[in-house]
């Protein structure tokens, strides 16, 4: 509770600070050209607190969503033929009003240069730009890139961080996308060409490396792992006598990897870790648990077991396998996902080669894959997605289908008595009826035999184990010429990527829900401030960038449309009309209140949807 509160006054702190900093900025400025300010607000709407120094009002109003200054003698504040008061700020040349409404935003990016390099200097921990997992078929594969490789440059703009990886490629030239890749002792460029996802942004299919370091919540008494014994920090050596970093099947066996293949079963798990330099055992057992109790299905996946996409060697003609060769069985056993197939293609490498069954073009074939043939599938050569063709599906454990007897590699037929042609018709029917408890009579057919059984629709059991596994880190040491190079570079790649986000907002390359909102920018400040305080120093020099770009846009209310008023008015060669100026503070402030609507929303939805 204590670390809450701490964090939680971190980040409103953090947020005020900027706000104070910038509405300083135009405060500084009026004072200097003898401008009467008349109110200094953090926050908008009614006064909750503050006093009175002079002829200014230092307040704290009630909705923490920006602050202002209001000056004398501000458009709206007299008449088109008032006699103007030389503290008035109509009163003062053009040169001088430009350099009060540009006071926030260069008070903006100036702390952000003072910032990024205190944040460096103090050894800020970034997510590792080293690669995890690489999404089968998708274009870091299709590239060649490996697990475990370290990405140091996306065209030409250094890698600190895997989000600065991620960020770059989102807003990069999707046919010139070059990425810098240390792979061992050996540094490459490899060009990449990014896709188009369903988050609206580019891509290449990548997931940062997991570090072989648990994290548990000890605090809580029914936490699996903490009743087990183990702790925070604890470092995995094995699983089910699985040895992490051990080569098996083909791969590098990491801490992500083994304990995905163990709790796929749902069953406890045998654990090894070392604790400051102290091994020590303990099994695990799983608590069954209900996420989503309005969510009811019959429990059934595609088999991972298509051949997706190949490349090198298994991509020449001669090579056995094919695309969209479904993968069956081997020795009467039904193979599921890439574990089964990568264990029986080692088992076949050890034999001198493997007796393949499978599907291709509706016909079965039976194959004989060649030793040399194997070991370009095991080096990673061939790709497996889900067959969604047919519904020979895997069981989901303790789902309504495994408890009727139905097992991986059965074919459901149909429902109620209605042919099944793919997994999505299967999926389609049943999350039609997602709401209530439906029961279906399931047709399903085992070894060629059919069968029907009647089953209710159920909310699916999570096996919770009550341990994660975090994102690996690094921390770039550096002195203080380092830093402060280090702290330059990050402000003005902050200033471009905040420019190129906003074009490709406006071209439509990065879609409006990727844009967050007051919601998002107190959470991820807070995680900030939760995880470490250099993290916090380095997220708020960014938003201090982003603050500074955002209030520079020529929109009527923001500073840039303060600004466009002004060069408006130096062409026209006399002062703009009142009316024009309070029609035109009117679009800008319904349209900024309708962008705060709509990125609210997104909060909410990222965050409760």
């Amino acid at each position: 509770m204590l670390d809450f509160a701490a964090n939680t006054t971190l980040t409103i702190l953090g947020i005020s600070f900027l706000i104070f900093m910038h509405e300083l900025g135009h405060f500084l400025a009026a004072r200097l050209f003898n401008v009467r300010v008349e109110t200094f607000s953090i926050g908008f709407g009614p006064r909750i607190a503050g006093w009175r120094r002079g002829e200014t009002d230092y307040r704290i109003s009630a909705i923490p969503l920006g602050g202002y200054v209001k000056m004398a003698g501000e458009y709206g504040d007299f008449d088109d033929d008032a006699v103007l008061d030389p503290g008035d700020l109509a009163s003062k040349p053009i040169w001088q009003r430009f350099v009060i409404f540009s006071g926030g935003v260069v008070v903006n990016f100036l702390l952000a240069f003072l910032i990024f390099p205190i944040a460096f200097g103090a050894g800020v921990p970034f997510m590792s730009p080293t690669l995890g997992m690489i999404v089968p078929g998708g274009p870091a594969w299709q590239a060649g890139l490996l697990e475990g490789d370290e990405i140091l440059e996306v065209n030409g703009s250094k890698a600190y961080g895997f989000n600065d990886v991620s960020l770059e490629v989102a807003l990069s030239d999707p046919e010139n996308t070059l990425l810098l890749v240390r792979r061992g002792d050996t540094v490459f460029e490899q060009k990449v060409e990014p896709e188009y996802t369903l988050d609206d942004r580019y891509d290449i299919g990548i997931r940062p490396e997991r570090s072989a370091y648990l994290i548990v919540n000890a605090e809580d008494p029914d936490n699996p792992a903490a009743q087990a014994g183990l702790q925070n920090q604890d470092l995995l050596v094995s699983v089910n006598g699985m040895v992490i970093g051990e080569q098996q099947a083909g791969l590098r066996l990491t801490a992500e990897r083994a304990l995905r293949k163990a709790m796929r079963a749902g069953a406890p798990l045998d654990l090894v870790v070392d604790r400051e330099g102290q091994s020590i055992s303990a099994t695990l057992a799983p608590v069954s648990q209900i996420l989503d109790p309005d969510q009811r299905r019959l429990g059934a996946l595609p088999l991972q077991t298509r051949v997706g996409a190949l490349r090198g060697k298994a991509a020449h003609g001669a090579y056995p396998l094919k695309l969209d060769d479904v993968l069956l069985e081997t020795g009467g056993t039904v193979l599921a996902n890439e574990d089964d197939i990568r264990s029986a293609l080692q088992a076949g490498l050890d034999a001198g080669g493997l007796d393949l069954s499978l599907r291709r073009n509706k016909e079965v074939l039976e194959l004989h894959i060649a030793a040399a043939d194997l070991k370009i599938f095991l080096a990673g050569e061939v790709a497996l997605m889900s067959d969604n063709d047919t519904t020979r599906i895997q069981v989901t454990p303790g789902g309504p289908l495994e408890q009727a007897g139905i097992v991986t590699g059965d074919t459901l037929v149909s429902l109620d008595g209605i042919r099944l042609d793919g997994y999505q018709s299967l999926l389609t029917r049943v999350v039609t009826n997602n709401d209530d408890q439906v029961e279906f009579l399931v047709g399903y057919s085992h070894d060629g035999v059919e069968h029907s059984v009647s089953i209710r629709t159920q909310p699916l059991p999570v096996q919770d184990y009550g341990l994660f596994l975090g994102a690996s880190e690094v921390v770039h040491e550096m002195n203080f010429g380092q830093a402060m190079v280090a702290g330059w570079d990050a402000s003005i790649n902050a200033l471009r990527t905040t420019g190129l986000t906003l074009a490709k907002l406006i071209t439509g390359e990065v879609g409006t829900k990727n844009l967050g909102g007051p919601i998002s920018i107190s959470y991820i400040t807070y995680k900030q401030a939760e995880w470490d305080f250099s993290k916090l120093l380095f997220f708020l020099a960014l938003l201090s960038v982003n603050l500074g770009f955002i209030n520079i846009l020529p929109i009527p209310v923001l500073d840039g449309g303060q600004i466009m008023f002004l060069l408006f008015e130096k062409v026209k060669g006399s002062r703009l009309s009142d009316r024009f100026m309070q029609n035109a503070q009117l679009v800008g402030f319904v349209g900024i209140l309708a962008l705060m609507a709509y990125v609210t929303y997104n909060d909410i939805v990222r965050f409760v949807g």
